[in-house]
C-alpha cells in the first residue's frame, strides 16, 4: 500500500527581504532567520522551496550553505531576486506540482504573484515581518498573513 502524500507547498522566499539585509554573510544570522521562518510557517522535511537572493557572491553562498536543500536563484539588478523568483514560481504554478503556494516576502513586487497564483486556483499564505508587509501584499492576503518576528541580529 502505498502511503498517503500530504498536500506540498511550494515557498518562494525572499530572503534578503526577510532579514532586511542583502549583505549578511554571518552563517549563524541566516540559521537564525532560517528557524524563525520554519517555526512561523511549519516548512518541514519534503517541503520544497526557492530562495531568492542577488547576486553578492559571499551573500549568495552563505545562504545556500544555510539553506542547503532547498533551489537559489539569483539575478544581478536592483530586483533581479524578485524577479527570478517570480518567473520561477509561476513556472512552477503552471506545472501544477504544488497544492498551494507560500511567499516568503513583504515586498510590493510579490503582490502580482499572490493574483496570478489565486487566479489560477492555488491558496498563497504571504510571510512576513509586520514592519516591511507592503500594503499592496497586506491588501491581498487579508488574513493569510504569518508574521516573522522582528529579530535584532543584524
Amino acid at each position: 500500500m502505498t502511503p498517503l502524500k500530504r498536500p506540498r507547498p511550494l515557498h518562494v522566499i525572499d530572503i534578503d527581504n526577510l532579514m532586511g539585509d542583502p549583505r549578511v554573510i554571518d552563517p549563524w544570522v541566516i540559521g537564525k532567520w532560517q528557524s524563525a521562518y520554519v517555526r512561523t510557517t511549519g516548512l518541514q522535511t519534503g517541503d520544497h522551496a526557492i530562495i531568492g537572493t542577488g547576486c553578492n557572491g559571499k551573500h549568495a553562498f552563505a545562504v545556500q550553505s544555510t539553506w542547503k536543500s532547498f533551489r537559489v536563484v539569483r539575478r544581478p539588478g536592483p530586483d533581479g531576486a524578485d524577479e527570478a523568483l517570480i518567473e520561477a514560481a509561476i513556472a512552477e504554478a503552471e506545472r501544477g506540482r504544488y497544492a498551494h503556494f507560500i511567499i516568503g516576502s513583504g515586498d510590493r513586487r510579490f503582490a502580482d504573484l499572490f493574483d496570478i497564483l489565486v487566479a489560477k486556483g492555488y491558496p498563497v499564505t504571504v510571510v512576513s515581518r509586520p514592519r516591511s508587509l507592503s500594503r499592496a501584499l497586506r491588501s491581498r492576503a487579508g488574513n493569510r498573513v504569518l508574521s516573522l518576528p522582528d529579530l535584532d541580529l543584524i
